[in-house]
């Protein structure tokens, strides 16, 4: 009897090493997947501002709506340089008639 305990204890030892291999092997994949998300969320943070940038850049024209051309622009700015309007020389001249 005192050698079936001792078996079942070298058992059980056995059980307990190759649960905490495993253990180890899923917290490394973890390590690793947490990693790629936090690579994703910077890699999608930075598209996002790319795409903020690209839309600053173009003039959408306040009465129409659609992209103003450079060099077809009318900017209208409050005394502090904020921008209030945009609109095509054509809108503006159509808006002033």
């Amino acid at each position: 009897m005192l050698k079936k305990t001792e078996t079942w204890d070298y058992s059980c030892d056995g059980e307990k090493a190759r649960a905490m291999e495993r253990a180890e092997i899923v917290l490394r994949r973890l390590q690793v997947l947490k990693s790629k998300v936090s690579e994703l969320r910077f890699q999608c943070e930075e598209l996002r501002k790319q795409r903020l940038e690209e839309q600053e850049k173009t003039l959408l024209c306040s009465e129409c709506g659609n992209p103003i051309e450079p060099g077809q622009e009318v900017i209208i700015k409050d005394p502090d340089g904020t921008v209030r309007n945009c609109y095509h020389l054509k809108c503006f001249r159509e808006l002033l008639h």
